[in-house]
């Protein structure tokens, strides 16, 4: 009986070898296919800022990823990593992370799913650092076309800029400034983004990174206004008159500006460089609004001598009758 028994078993055994084979095969390739689920440990990867270290140990998370079994075995030769930055703003020494199943990146080509990461809220211990606001200073040229002018200055938006980084590092800095930018062939209002110049700063990190830069490029005209009455004053012209005593004002400047002005826009002040002598000439300085160029014409005037007063009349007395 047990003759008959072994002969049964080893009877034709590498077919039945090989079916045992294909049975197991066809079982793992059925099991490939078949969802499934398992839990991975991971360490969480911290991106520093420069200038920033971590006080803490980094903690170990749990994922809970699902999938088929041939995709899971895929992640035993290129695991999923955990990664977050640290934000540039960050000045605080604690930083509090709150990860999502979205923050596990999964590499390319695996098809599974996170269906749950624990803990969720991790606290992280990073080395200080201090705050500190500055200017910003832009460093804009502005080329504009022949006829046109710049006027009224460059505005930056935001004029501060927030640095953040070691305290001996901040204290060596007390502004900021743009990258170096010449804008060349610009007529009429215009704004620009321009990032900041961030080489010299080293591991100090800035916000914002860039800011906007607004103008106004108007056209230039000319205008002038005759019969400006000549400023003396005291000192040295006590004694003296000048001639001539009414001047023009030639303005240039921006559409805007100049015809907007009118002759009570300027003073026409008479200087002395020297002693005052009659035949001396007195230079002429134009006061005007900010923003025009003005000039007399002509640019100076002579002195004379001033004519004496002539006595007051004695009035006649009445005759009598």
């Amino acid at each position: 009986m047990r003759t008959k028994l072994g002969q049964l078993i080893t009877r034709n055994w590498v077919i039945k070898l090989v079916a045992l084979s294909l049975s197991l095969m066809l079982y793992l390739a059925v099991s490939a296919q078949q969802p499934t689920s398992q839990i991975l440990t991971l360490k969480l990867n911290v991106e520093m800022p420069p200038g920033r270290t971590l006080t803490s140990k980094l903690p170990t998370v749990a994922v809970q990823i699902s999938g088929r079994g041939s995709e899971l075995l895929k992640l035993r030769a290129f695991p999923p990593v955990i990664r977050r930055p640290v934000p540039d703003t960050l000045a605080g020494s604690v930083w509090l992370v709150r990860l999502q199943p979205s923050d596990v990146q999964i590499p390319k080509g695996v098809d599974v799913r996170v269906d749950d990461i624990v803990p969720r809220d991790v606290e992280l211990r990073l080395s200080a650092v201090q705050r500190k606001e500055v200017r910003i200073v832009p460093r804009i040229s502005v080329v504009a076309e022949s006829g046109y002018v710049l006027h009224g200055g460059l505005s930056v938006t935001p004029a501060i800029a927030q640095l953040i980084g070691p305290e001996d590092r901040l204290a060596r800095i007390d502004s900021v400034s743009t990258v170096s930018v010449q804008l060349s062939g610009v007529t009429g209002p215009f704004t620009r983004t321009v990032p900041l110049d961030t080489s010299v700063l080293g591991v100090v990190r800035v916000v914002p990174k860039d800011v906007e830069i607004a103008g106004n490029v108007g056209a230039l005209i000319e205008r002038s206004f005759a019969g400006i009455l000549v400023e003396t004053g005291a000192g040295g012209f006590t004694s003296f008159e000048v001639s001539p005593v009414r001047v023009a004002v030639a303005v240039r400047g921006p559409e805007e500006l100049v015809a907007g002005l009118a002759r009570d826009s300027f003073r026409v002040v008479a200087h002395l460089p020297g002693a005052a002598i009659v035949g001396a000439y007195a230079h002429l300085t134009v006061v005007g609004p900010p923003g025009v160029i003005a000039r007399a014409v002509p640019d100076s005037v002579v002195l004379r001598r001033r004519p004496p007063r002539s006595p007051p009349a004695t009035p006649r007395a009445p005759r009598r009758g």
